[in-house]
């Protein structure tokens, strides 16, 4: 069919996506009570599930506040992820620039996209469902974080999920009744030969949610159901929208908390109209609002590093080591030019049989989460700890004419540099294996520009900063050209991209120097920051709150998002986001609503 049919099947989609959009629409309040008991900012991976088990008994009055509002047709669509970066729907956060790495890049600086609208993060992100490592939460217990061992968050994350596969169900390390989706994505025959390679060279496969996460996945998993996103905006706000002792507000952008005499009371609010509305808490205000827009709230209200609020003209209400702490995972890839790409052809997922498939019948590449197609878990002789610290994304090449863009718009890369790289790659197709550094020794911090609540903070992740992330990044190099060099991918005929990259371009190609000066050089964020108002023990004074998530020398304030996780998880955030707004519900409401749920014995 031709290109006039093309067009006018997208109008279609895109007008009935839009009606689907309109009819999951959050009602919203546009005036709000003088006070309620709970006021949660942010409606997020966290905050929606906090704002859905606090208002559970009717007795409580609950706000929840969210500064964007709802959220586009596309969000919805799987495939559109890589569409919805950058637009109304993102803060569309840039880093400072680097001063270690990221020399590929504009400025050397690096997008950080988070989300905007119900359901936050959760609304833009590639929903892949991992939920890190046992001895990532044994060692947040050992460090002082008591009552966040494995075996106590492991029953908060099944709580929350239903799991669709049918073996995953009887595993018993799974949720099957919880409000969140989880299935098996739709994939390429890619993940076939990703998993022969690793089977080729000793790696189990095994469930990365399970007893063991070292080593590939073939049960590829993510939070979409019935083709859709399933956001946590769709899980847990949609379905209690109506109860009448919960408030829901959109452009409900919080400049401040207000603490009086070592008290939060209540939040100072900016509308869209740039009214300033004053709502109060009977009991408690939790922030929800990321790792990112939490420690922003707590420094403009006073709460931080005492020489950085007085140097922003900010009355110092406790002093705590907000901002601090930052981490992310990072990536570099590493690629293969092949006589065949398995993978998604984004003009192929615009066609009509694409639009056909997916408003028919909810299948087709537009149900896919777009770009990473494998992942796996490893060990490098780096690691002396048990769990891995390097993790795989595989993706064979994603074509089509929107990837001429992508490179500027998503990832910042210079664009004489970018286009040189379209020019090398013109007609050929290939796969890309992206080793992420799991465990980073580096660390940065968030801080204020002004105390204009308007103005985005300065994001300093200091990635590279230890010589050591480089080398653990080195070994996970090293690695995926052992997968490019195995049975399975050599049946494609893989070949190492050989691409000069300025300015390693004068190295000799695939030496140590070479790959450490293009880890420097291609650093990608994998879109996972926290840390920033990390939990630890009270007496522990690099932490901002406590195990029960109170900020320390404040009372009726809790942080509630990945800001408190104390290290980065070995994998994606989005669940233990979830994991913590369901373990704060319970240490909020002093309950314990996870004890009927059976355990493994592992």
């Amino acid at each position: 069919m031709g290109t006039k049919s093309t067009v006018l099947m997208a109008a279609i989609s895109i007008l009935w996506l839009v009606y689907r959009q309109q009819q999951h629409a959050i009602l919203t309040v546009l005036h709000f009570n003088e006070t309620y008991d709970y006021i949660v900012v942010g409606a997020g991976s966290a905050g929606a599930v906090l704002a859905n088990r606090l208002s559970k008994d009717a007795a409580n009055s609950v706000l929840l506040l969210e500064a964007g509002s709802q959220c586009t047709a596309l969000t919805d669509v799987p495939a559109a992820a890589i569409f919805v970066q950058q637009t109304e729907v993102d803060w569309k956060y840039r880093t400072t620039s680097q001063e270690n790495c990221c020399f590929a890049l504009q400025e050397k600086v690096s997008l950080w996209p988070r989300g905007k609208c119900f359901g936050g993060t959760s609304s833009i992100n590639y929903m892949l469902y991992i939920r890190g490592n046992r001895y990532d939460y044994d060692q947040w217990a050992e460090e002082g974080c008591t009552g966040w061992s494995y075996r106590d968050v492991l029953p908060y994350f099944m709580k929350s999920e239903n799991n669709l596969n049918e073996d995953l169900r009887k595993s018993g390390y799974h949720g099957t009744e919880g409000e969140l989706y989880v299935s098996d994505i739709q994939v390429t025959k890619g993940l076939d030969v990703f998993v022969e390679a690793a089977r080729e060279l000793g790696y189990p496969v095994i469930d990365v949610n399970g007893e063991s996460q070292l080593g590939v996945t073939r049960t590829h998993q993510a939070t979409v159901y019935r083709g859709e996103r399933w956001s946590t905006a769709r899980a847990f706000l949609e379905p209690i929208q109506r109860r009448s002792n919960l408030h829901i507000a959109d452009n409900g952008f919080v400049r401040r908390v207000i603490i009086e005499n070592g008290r939060a009371v209540g939040v100072e609010i900016q509308r869209d109209d740039q009214t300033v509305v004053v709502v109060k808490a009977n009991k408690e205000v939790i922030l929800s609002a990321g790792a990112i827009g939490s420690p922003q709230i707590l420094l403009l209200s006073g709460v931080g590093p005492k020489e950085h609020l007085a140097s922003m003209g900010i009355p110092v209400v406790a002093d705590l080591p907000v901002g601090h702490n930052l981490q992310d995972h990072i990536g570099v890839g590493v690629d293969f030019y092949t006589n065949v790409s398995l993978g998604l052809n984004t003009d192929d997922a615009e066609s009509i049989k694409s639009y056909l498939k997916y408003l028919l019948m909810g299948s087709g590449p537009m149900t896919t989460t777009g770009l990473v197609e494998g992942s796996g878990f490893f060990r490098t002789k780096l690691q002396q700890e048990k769990y891995s610290d390097i993790e795989f994304h595989m993706l064979w090449t994603v074509s089509g004419q929107f990837t001429k863009a992508s490179g500027i718009t998503l990832y910042n890369y210079e664009p004489e540099m970018w286009k040189t790289m379209l020019a090398a790659g013109d007609g050929k197709v290939g796969v890309t294996i992206v080793p992420i550094l799991l465990h980073p020794k580096s660390s940065g911090h968030i801080r204020l520009v002004s105390k204009n609540a308007d103005d985005s903070p300065a994001i300093d992740p200091s990635y590279l900063k230890e010589a050591v992330d480089v080398e653990v990044l080195l070994e996970g190099v090293k690695l995926a050209r052992q997968f490019g060099a195995t049975k399975a991918l050599r049946q494609f005929n893989a070949t190492p991209v050989t691409t000069p990259i300025v300015p390693c371009d004068k190295l000799e190609f695939n030496s140590d120097d070479y790959w450490r000066c293009r880890i420097r050089a291609q650093t990608h964020t994998i879109y996972h920051p926290v840390g920033t108002c990390k939990m630890g023990a009270a007496s522990d004074p690099t932490a901002v709150v406590d195990p029960e998530l109170r900020v320390k020398g404040i009372k009726g304030l809790r942080v509630a998002d990945a800001s408190v996780m104390p290290r980065v998880p070995s994998g994606n955030t989005n669940a233990p986001s979830i994991m913590i707004g369901e373990k704060a519900a319970d240490l909020i409401l002093g309950i314990n609503s996870v004890a009927s749920i059976p355990l493994p014995k592992a």
